[in-house]
């Protein structure tokens, strides 16, 4: 009976908004299949069902327009943030001799009516979708079915939706909110009010009359009317205080987001905050976003990846795991990051890095017949690229000596000087004028 209550809920402004900074974070992190300890043909066997790239392998391929696309897969997983579970029943192809993943397919939280556990162990036996089955019977059985369950506790395998906590407040703000709307509406023009004159005794007929005409009275550009005789009318507002609605509407707003971890969000309406207390509140929230994220993949691996390994190799053979990396993060890469990076060993100036380069910053590919720019002092490779950075300046003995000479005259050829000064002197003029340059810097 939940599942209808947090389809309205994920729809409230301030709930989407939490569900969608979560699932959002969630499906642009870096989603790769680990082929450590497995068999080359094993990973590229789970990587083609799974539509997963293989980590290490940065080269990117054609596009896969068949079979299961693991963003598709993976934005309908996420519902579990929403509902507590997501329910997939998979399928496979064995027409090639091999059994192949060719389907995840969905099976909405609204359509579930029974889940099915193990009375003894607590363990998922599988689910109904007939709300007329037995319970006894599960339709689907769990070892063909994908279940993801949020926070499961014991054999609970609907789990815990992120809105669970907000419901009270979701609840309260449903009612408030309401209320507000028709106080505004009802009091913004402000109420009639039909008064009889001092000195009249009207009739009930009288009085019936002069309650109808109130209540058909309407706020506008060309509103107006009569009054029976011996009546006024009179526009009437609100007298004495009413609760800050909206300032109500805002806490509840701000629970919301509390129960969430999504406080970093609402610092610019509280009362008092910093950036230092938002990147405390991120750090909380990139904790709990790995945290899900980590058991998408933990599932993935052992719910899909593995079946795919346990039809085509046995039980016996080992499993590439699902990985995930880069989870609410992402680092801009710009020229001074390359420079640093390069200059310090950490990366090293290939074909693939230049590529990549060259189509970030939208540069022209490079031509073949390029020759090299050729630089005294450095060393290039076989590609004419600098084998290594230069650490400081030339040394003059390795420069030409046409080069060396100029070098010289630049030094001291400005100071009227052919040789170097004594330590804390420069001649400035001539042979004979020495300046002590001690009085200006040590």
């Amino acid at each position: 009976m939940s599942v209808p209550i947090y389809a309205k809920m994920r729809r409230d402004p301030k709930l989407s908004s939490i569900l969608q900074g979560w699932n959002l974070n969630l499906r642009r992190a870096q989603w790769q299949l680990d082929p450590a300890g497995c068999r080359p043909e094993v990973v590229q066997q789970v990587a083609d069902g799974m539509g997963l790239a293989v980590k290490g392998n940065d080269e990117p391929g054609a596009a896969r327009l068949r079979g299961v696309s693991w963003g598709d897969h993976l934005s309908a997983a996420l519902r579990m943030v929403a509902f507590g579970f997501s329910a997939f029943e998979m399928e496979a192809d064995t027409s090639s001799g091999q059994a192949r993943l060719s389907g995840l397919w969905e099976r909405p939280q609204w359509t579930i009516s029974h889940i099915h556990v193990d009375g003894k162990t607590g363990l998922l036996n599988g689910a109904t979708q007939d709300q007329a089955a037995k319970a006894g019977a599960p339709q689907m059985l769990a070892k063909n079915m994908v279940w993801y369950a949020r926070e499961r506790e014991g054999s609970n395998w609907a789990g815990a939706s992120l809105l669970r906590p907000s419901y009270a407040s979701w609840l309260i703000k449903e009612e408030v909110r309401r209320a507000y709307a028709v106080a505004n509406v009802r009091w913004s023009a402000g109420v009639p009010v039909m008064e009889a004159l001092p000195g009249t005794n009207p009739t009930s007929a009288q009085m019936a009359e002069a309650a109808q005409m109130a209540q058909a009275a309407r706020a506008g550009v060309t509103a107006g009317g009569s009054t029976p005789p011996g009546f006024t009318m009179k526009i009437l507002g609100i007298t004495g205080s009413l609760p800050n609605s909206q300032e109500f509407l805002r806490w509840l707003d701000q629970q919301c987001a509390s129960s969430a971890l999504m406080n970093a969000f609402d610092l610019g309406e509280t009362p008092n905050g910093s950036r230092a207390l938002g990147t405390v509140f991120m750090d909380a929230l990139l904790l709990a976003l790995e945290s899900e994220a980590e058991l998408v993949a933990d599932v993935a691996t052992r719910q899909i990846a593995a079946r795919i390994v346990d039809w085509n190799h046995g039980e016996d053979e080992p499993v590439p795991r699902v990985v995930v990396s880069g989870v609410g993060s992402r680092r801009e890469v710009t020229a001074e990051s390359l420079n640093l990076l390069l200059s310090s060993g950490a990366l090293a100036a290939e074909p693939g890095l230049e590529a990549w380069v060259r189509r970030e910053y939208r540069l022209p590919e490079r031509e073949e017949s390029a020759q090299p720019v050729v630089v005294p002092g450095v060393d290039l490779d076989e590609q004419g690229r600098p084998a290594k950075p230069p650490s400081g300046p030339a040394d003059p003995a390795d420069l030409p000596a046409e080069v060396a000479a100029r070098q010289a005259d630049l030094d001291w050829g400005l100071f009227g000087g052919t040789q170097a000064p004594e330590p804390g002197q420069l001649d400035l003029f001539d042979d004979s004028d020495d300046v002590d340059l001690s009085l200006f810097a040590p």
